[in-house]
């Protein structure tokens, strides 16, 4: 009876131990934790999502949103997000989304400046 008293002590213990650990993991962890998962990317599409995570990247059903936007010569990615799928990269407002790309860089400045104007 003791001993019983005892092993769910400890099972408690360790129940609790792990909700903490669940519970502090940052969104950013969660995140990548959860591309990494993901079936609906292939393995080097996550390879260079993951150069874009930020703390405020998020993902759902095999789309990632609020990737960090890349600093490149003569392109703005003012007033629009960054997101990407298995298809590839693409910008997006609330109202609209651009084709997809290999690449952030590989986004033209024009369907840029278009989604823009739709948000």
């Amino acid at each position: 009876m003791v001993h019983s008293i005892q092993k769910k002590k400890r099972m408690k213990k360790i129940i609790n131990s792990e909700i903490r650990n669940f519970l502090n993991e940052s969104k950013y962890t969660k995140t990548k934790n959860a591309i990494n998962r993901s079936k609906f990317l292939s393995k080097k599409m996550k390879d260079v999502i993951l150069k874009y995570l930020g703390s405020g990247s998020s993902y759902h059903e095999g789309v990632i949103r609020g990737l960090k936007k890349p600093d490149i010569k003569n392109k703005s990615f003012d007033g629009v997000g960054l997101g990407a799928d298995k298809d590839g990269f693409f910008v997006y407002t609330h109202r609209a989304a651009s084709e997809r790309y290999a690449t952030p860089e590989k986004i033209p400045q024009k369907d840029i400046d278009f989604i823009e104007t739709t948000g």
